[in-house]
């Protein structure tokens, strides 16, 4: 490759690199454990090559391969490396910021927890689930709660048009001239449109009579069609549902699960429910692992402490801390990558062309051992054998990523405060995000005012 040549996102060079990583010694040994239900151990996981040894066990698996994590913080970027090694876009099973049992129809996080879980019944469940461990701590709603309370919209069947309102009334959703938000419906004539929370976007069903003569998905801006859909599966699942269960119930037989950093996992599982005010109404970590040792586990650790079932020591080191000063980074990215193929993973096309510049003329880029993939990369490494070393742009100039926002939650301004109901979220322009809880009347100077309650 010439000097300062881009590649683009995903990278075939660092789609081929899980490939490499199963030739390591032991490799193999834990796969044929894993298939047998066995737990195995990966030792040497430093930095994102965790999630590059996800991704070659992902290859391998039967089934999904749920990748736990220590930290809520941690599965964004996790979810960022597979994106670079692995083929298939990993699912993301998030976290409560709330206690369970507040969740309504119009919650986003329980729209998601509810869509992965139906996704891991479905016929093509998702290769690669991303969880933190107190996302496995909150509970769920069991299989059988959570087919009670679905029901199935398809073309061709008839069914009542305001006994479907009342339910979904009674479950949270909100009546509206025009549905933007999840939790939302509106009722014109023969037409419902409906926006779930673990739908991406809304649905308009056209009925004739008592028949569904239609279900489109369309978008919520331009109310344009984005496709149509033969049948479609509405769940409602709030505070008054049992939810006991483990995501593990959910997960097929033939699925593994993958665990970074296990010390680290039970930590932050005990400081969670420490904090909790009402402990009692989330899993603790034993049962939670009680239901994964069902499965086929392994555990991955920069220096493994114990070591459960076959071990796999991988050939793989950190790489050099950078300085941050441009003078000195060529030098220091030349020392690194000696006898070394180095990929230095950029955000953005505008970051790939001003570092070829800034680089190319360090050796690395005259003998062209430089690439500038496209992505994101948490914390570089080195595969020794290999002789490849994976740095971030942001890791050479101690440069902070700026996490990306979810791209589902959608939002709207107001035009009054009556548009509000209990529970909807808002932003105040002095204090940040808040919940709406309705309407206090304050006494000020003599005088009584209405005012918004803010959480």
């Amino acid at each position: 490759m010439a000097p300062g040549e881009t590649v683009t996102e995903p990278s075939a060079q660092l789609l081929s690199l899980p490939g490499r990583l199963q030739e390591h010694e032991g490799f193999c040994e834990v796969v044929a454990g894993l298939r047998a239900g066995a737990a195995a151990t990966l030792d040497g996981a430093w930095g994102s090559a965790c999630a590059l040894a996800a991704a070659a066990l992902g290859e391998h698996a039967p089934g999904p391969l749920v990748v736990v994590c220590p930290r809520v913080d941690d599965v964004d970027e996790v979810s960022d490396d597979l994106r670079l090694f692995a083929a298939q876009t990993p699912e993301i099973f998030p976290a409560w910021e709330s206690m369970p049992g507040e969740s309504r129809a119009q919650d986003g996080i329980s729209g998601d927890r509810t869509r992965v879980l139906k996704l891991l019944q479905g016929p093509q469940p998702p290769k690669l689930v991303i969880a933190s461990i107190q996302a496995l701590l909150q509970p769920v709603p069991d299989p059988e709660s959570l087919a009670r309370n679905t029901r199935t919209l398809r073309v061709g069947t008839e069914i009542d048009l305001g006994e479907l309102a009342h339910w979904l009334a009674e479950h949270g959703f909100h009546g509206t001239t025009a549905v933007a938000l999840p939790g939302e419906m509106a009722i014109r004539g023969g037409i419902l449109d409906l926006f779930a929370a673990d739908w991406h976007d809304p649905v308009r069903v056209e009925f004739f009579g008592d028949r569904i003569e239609s279900i489109r998905r369309f978008e919520v801006s331009s109310q344009r069609s984005l496709g149509q859909w033969e049948a479609v599966d509405l769940s409602v699942i709030d505070g008054t549902v049992a939810s006991r269960g483990h995501l593990a119930s959910y997960v097929p037989r033939s699925g593994w699960f993958f665990l970074i950093e296990p010390q680290e996992l039970e930590e932050h599982a005990r400081h969670y429910v420490e904090r909790l005010d009402r402990p009692g109404e989330v899993h603790d970590f034993p049962a939670v692992m009680e239901q994964v040792a069902r499965f086929g586990s392994v555990t991955a650790s920069a220096m493994a402490t114990g070591a459960l079932g076959t071990v796999c020591r991988l050939g793989v080191e950190s790489v050099e801390r950078f300085s941050g000063d441009l003078g000195k980074v060529r030098e220091e990215l030349d020392a690194a990558g000696e006898n070394q193929e180095v990929f230095v993973v950029c955000q953005t096309e505008a970051e790939v062309r001003r570092l070829s510049e800034l680089f190319g003329s360090t050796r690395l880029a005259r003998e062209g051992r430089l690439r500038f993939p496209i992505g994101r990369l948490g914390h570089g490494f080195r595969m020794v054998r290999e002789q490849i070393a994976l740095v971030s742009s942001g890791e050479l100039f101690h440069r902070a990523d700026l996490r990306r926002t979810a791209p589902r939650r959608l939002s709207r301004p107001i035009d009054s405060f009556m548009e509000l109901r209990e529970g909807s979220l808002v932003v105040h322009v002095g204090h940040g995000i808040a919940r709406y809880r309705g309407m206090e009347l304050l006494r000020k100077e003599q005088q009584v005012e209405e005012h918004l309650a803010l959480e």
